[in-house]
């Protein structure tokens, strides 16, 4: 993909033009969705033959990741947005003389154009997705405050972008956003332009808070870190507190390094172990930013996963680790499962968890919203536990 600022914005305005964010909105009340975010390809591509020849094209490159033949994409798209598309090389030729996308799909999210890789599990996927979106990037960029005026912003495991740009939008001064993968990096730049943004955000390929620079400081931060690896590079585990999201546990340590005196932000921790709401991540989480000064407010909502599926994708997370031996990635589960099954800790299940944080004005506070259905007392026993 090329960096050209002014074709980017030829292509910003069509789809403003073709009003893409109302046509995909109205699309959704017609299509299944998938658990991880995504329209089902059977119920979109059904879906997006109803459209009209224009917006059929569009769809079928942008939003499902077809291979469109060139007399449609001539009949179909302005001469100036076909070379804008072209130059940027977002459209790209393969071997039969048809036009694709380099396996990358446009998504209106937030008032944003977002690119972003095409899921796996669709069929027109032609390499693996290194700037995902999923359930849970929707889910983070609901919870983002819907003014940032004035503040200095950090994305962690910025992805796609999609965090920083929103916050970029909202009216933040400044906002750095880290990634760990380098085409990430270069797609979240694009988003940028995309959304006449450039300028607003600087993107760094950063492994956790590597490239941040001694004194630099923020007012909010936002931090969607994976869920992988679940456990250290050794396969090791103390307890449930330190199985999933350990790149969040790592970086706890230095954040508060980055912090402004009257700092906030919002954590995510997904697929922790826990009980009645509560979870042992969360718990270690509170603690370590209440030595800190910072109180915490938890919404935690039931994961789907059960313990047995939490271990069979850590099986396939072990296996995929360099130099990790089958039979040492099976020994480590088996372990992880002992512990679990010996552990006088309660637990009932796997939550999500979205944590905000802020500085506090006195002593440090801990509140748990459970976002489904619980017993009538679940909601103190969750904070008595998490304050004490």
């Amino acid at each position: 993909m090329r960096m050209a600022e002014t074709s980017l914005a030829v292509i910003r305005e069509y789809l403003n033009e073709m009003m893409y964010s109302l046509i995909d909105f109205r699309l959704s009340f017609h299509v299944e969705m998938s658990s991880m975010g995504f329209p089902t390809f059977s119920s979109l591509r059904r879906s997006v033959d109803l459209l009209d020849p224009a917006h059929r094209v569009l769809f079928q490159l942008f939003r499902i990741g077809e291979a469109v033949d060139n007399a449609a994409i001539r009949q179909a798209l302005p001469d100036g947005v076909f070379t804008a598309l072209v130059e940027t090389e977002l459209l790209v030729s393969d071997e039969a003389g048809r036009w694709r996308t380099p396996s990358l799909l446009i998504v209106p999210v937030e008032g944003l154009y977002l690119l972003v890789g095409i899921p796996p599990l669709y069929p027109t996927a032609t390499r693996p997705c290194n700037t995902g979106f999923d359930t849970s990037s929707s889910i983070v960029a609901k919870a983002l405050p819907v003014s940032l005026t004035g503040q200095t912003v950090l994305d962690i495991c910025s992805g796609s972008g999609v965090q920083a740009l929103i916050c970029a939008a909202r009216g933040a001064d400044s906002v750095v956003g880290l990634e760990l993968n380098e085409e990430a990096v270069t797609t979240a730049r694009a988003n940028a332009s995309l959304n006449g943004l450039d300028g607003k955000v600087d993107f760094r390929q950063s492994d956790k808070l590597m490239s941040l620079r001694e004194g630099e400081r923020f007012d909010f931060v936002v931090c969607n870190t994976p869920s992988s690896p679940m456990v250290d590079q050794v396969g090791e585990s103390s307890g449930p507190e330190a199985i999933g999201n350990v790149v969040l546990l790592d970086l706890l340590s230095k954040l508060p390094d980055h912090l402004s005196l009257h700092s906030s932000g919002i954590l995510c921790a997904w697929r922790s172990l826990g009980y009645q709401s509560r979870t042992y991540q969360l718990q270690a989480i509170a603690a370590r930013l209440a030595t800190e000064g910072f109180s915490t407010a938890a919404y935690v909502d039931k994961a789907p996963n059960t313990i047995e599926s939490m271990l069979r994708g850590l099986q396939t997370e072990l296996e995929r680790r360099p130099e990790m031996q089958r039979p040492d990635a099976a020994a480590i589960v088996k372990r992880v499962r002992g512990q679990l099954a010996q552990s006088e800790t309660p637990i009932d299940g796997l939550y999500n968890q979205l944590i905000y944080f802020r500085k506090a004005k006195a002593e440090p506070s801990a509140d748990i919203f459970p976002l489904f259905a619980t017993a009538p007392s679940a909601h103190g026993q969750a904070t008595a536990s998490a304050s004490g």
